[in-house]
């Protein structure tokens, strides 16, 4: 989590003189991570912090300042917490099970604690210019003054706080239920959302939905320039039901974000005190002294019990039992002392994360200061390498098509169901959005997907990734199969073929072709590639390559399947003294003939023609280059000549080719 704090916000909380750059420091050395101070026209700083998932305590500018005063006293430097006010209700105000103004049915369990409290007589207008100040530093615009105390007070004590024009609550009823399957509601940014079931909401008199809990407000609930009256709704949510709706609506607000790490219950009479006090600050708004709280378990002290000696034995060094005390109560937690043995109250901020004897170890040695654990170097002998062999097949693929111009794509294995074959597809129990469902089980669509954002490129574009797909398995872990896929596009197909064959030549593997149509080629367009197993003397299709419907061309490759397929024996002879000749061919080659078979057959016709090769194409045109040698002599122009009116003398008659 990121948070933006100025400076100047953060020290209502936190009486210190020292400077922004040691408070960074020395905060970022036992806690939150301070990133960078920006300063701001008026001379003030903002702090860019950023809070680990587990501690949305510290995700306020109360939490900040509370860590600050427990870090900087560490290092020599005076700090003190301060935050009294907003502890306990206001005298003037009671707190009410149930209340004349609101008719409320709410569902625990979603909602553990529910609080609410009508303001009438309010006029919307802007804010006072320090509030709309500090928002506008932490980036959120200013809209008026109900809506910005909202968002002031979730910043200022991390607990979200939801404001409802009363008048437009049919029936001033509230019923806080889980959705049912195919409900709607349209939220205040007006987007519309078909619910699929069990989300938190809350329903009005008249059956309509106004409030997508923990995520939105409901548009048809919202504060406009016309609002009299305004009920200050602040609540506490089950957190993994918001984590779910958060997630499968793809709605990542700021207060899901909170509510889904399990905020402190406690906390939401800090939220309400701090906005009771700003909303008394507005001119000729009355606000009811009776104020709705459904809270039917409150939080119970947590203890966690360890000794002194686990203390130390885990953290390697011995810590004095002064200075543990010191840090823990620090802290917040309740320190009993029953000989060696220490009894701690968790307080009711840190209950989602302190759990066992190890949290409260963890949280010692932090504040003590990892950087002052003695640093021990490790003794023993270092593990002999492995030879890993599909490491090393992989960096000569790799490298081989780098040379070949190609770029490598590193794309995400999560994938939306339009990406996978759903018979074999892993779909995740949790995703992270509708985008990344499954893992995949190709990985031509993500290479398309990578070759439409690179449109804009001019002239052959090449793309290859290498990397694992997962196949599902009944009762285990998905198969990882590791694949090799390369794309193309803007190039001719005898130059991609090439690019293959080479690709196929530096892994020395020995393999044959065959036409046969696939799934997603053109028609005739698609080569299977197979090889004999090193297991097995039965022909194994270990890949494919071909033009694909889509106009791009693409080839395929099973890692493992190369790995085991047979290799070429090398012979190496010694260079011959004799020197040869080389020609240029051009032939007019009918159109479906097969160019494989015509440079077989012109290798057929003599043991002198060492080697071909295509050079050019075009149309029906084909120049081959060919090198004619002999081991045993220098060969004669008429002996060329020979050779070559018996290769155009059996191509001619054979498949119609002209020269």
């Amino acid at each position: 989590m990121d948070l933006l704090i100025p400076d100047s916000w953060l020290r209502k909380y936190l009486d210190t003189k020292a400077a922004p750059a040691d408070l960074a420091k020395y905060l970022s050395l036992c806690g939150p991570s301070i990133e960078r101070i920006k300063k701001t026209d008026d001379g003030d700083s903002v702090y860019s912090i950023e809070v680990t998932s587990n501690r949305v305590d510290s995700a306020s500018v109360v939490g900040i300042a509370r860590e600050a005063a427990t870090i900087l006293p560490r290092f020599g430097i005076k700090a003190e917490f301060k935050n009294s006010k907003n502890q306990k209700l206001k005298t003037n105000y009671k707190l009410k099970t149930k209340v004349n103004y609101l008719d409320v049915k709410v569902n625990s369990k979603l909602c553990p604690r529910f609080t609410a409290v009508l303001i009438k007589n309010v006029t919307i207008k802007p804010s006072n210019k320090d509030i709309q100040n500090l928002l506008k530093k932490i980036g959120i615009r200013p809209i008026n003054n109900i809506v910005d105390i909202s968002n002031f007070v979730m910043v200022d004590t991390g607990q979200p706080v939801h404001t409802f024009d009363y008048d437009k609550i049919a029936g001033q009823k509230m019923i806080l239920r889980e959705s049912n399957f195919g409900e709607k509601i349209k939220t205040l940014d007006e987007k519309e959302f078909i619910l699929k079931g069990k989300d938190i909401v809350i329903e009005d008199g008249s059956g309509k939905l106004i409030d997508l809990c923990g995520i939105m407000g409901g548009n048809s609930s919202c504060i406009d320039q016309n609002t009299k009256n305004v009920l200050l709704f602040v609540q506490n949510y089950d957190k993994d039901h918001i984590r779910k709706t958060s997630m499968e609506l793809l709605q990542r607000t700021q207060a899901a974000t909170l509510f889904e790490k399990g905020l402190d219950s406690e906390n939401v009479i800090n939220g309400l005190n701090l906005a009771l006090l700003m909303l008394e600050k507005i001119k000729g708004v009355k606000i009811e002294k009776e104020i709705l709280d459904i809270y039917p378990n409150p939080y119970k002290n947590k203890i966690v019990k360890i000794s002194i000696g686990d203390i130390n034995k885990i953290i390697g060094i011995n810590l004095a039992e002064k200075d543990i005390i010191n840090i823990t109560t620090s802290l917040g937690f309740n320190v009993e002392q029953q000989g060696a043995t220490l009894l701690l109250g968790v307080p009711s901020w840190r209950a989602e994360d302190i759990n066992i004897k190890e949290d409260i170890v963890e949280e010692i040695a932090r504040i003590y200061g990892y950087h002052n654990l003695p640093s021990v170097v490790m003794n023993g002998d270092l593990s002999k390498q492995t030879d890993d062999k599909s490491y090393k097949y992989e960096s000569k693929i790799r490298n081989k098509l780098k040379e070949l111009a190609y770029n490598e794509v590193y794309n995400l294995s999560l994938v939306p169901v339009e990406y996978v074959d759903t018979k074999v597809a892993v779909k995740l129990k949790n995703p992270l959005g509708l985008d990344t469902l499954y893992l995949r089980t190709n990985l031509k669509n993500g290479l398309f997907k990578s070759m439409q954002d690179n449109s804009h490129e001019k002239g052959v574009v090449k793309l290859f990734e290498l990397s694992n797909i997962y196949i599902k398995q009944n009762n285990s872990l998905p198969k990882e199969v590791l694949k090799l896929v390369g794309i193309t596009k803007n190039n001719k197909f005898i130059e991609n073929k090439t690019d293959v064959i080479d690709l196929l030549n530096e892994l020395e593997i020995e393999y044959s072709e065959k036409i046969e149509d696939g799934i997603g080629f053109k028609p005739n367009q698609r080569i299977a590639v197979f090889t004999e197993g090193t297991k097995s003397s039965n022909k194994v299709e270990i890949g494919e390559y071909g033009n694909l419907e889509n106009g791009l061309f693409a080839f395929e490759f099973d890692i493992d399947k190369l790995l085991n397929s047979k290799t070429i024996y090398k012979k190496y002879k010694e260079i011959s003294k004799y020197p040869s000749q080389v020609e240029d061919l051009t032939l007019t080659i009918p159109k479906k003939t097969y160019i494989g078979e015509v440079v077989a057959e012109i290798y057929s016709i003599s043991n002198i023609v060492h080697s071909i090769s295509l050079n050019d194409v075009y149309n029906n045109n084909y120049t081959f280059r060919i090198e004619y040698h002999s081991d045993q002599k220098t060969l004669t122009d008429s002996e060329v000549e020979e050779i070559r009116k018996k290769i155009i003398s059996k191509l001619s008659s054979k498949f119609g080719i002209n020269t």
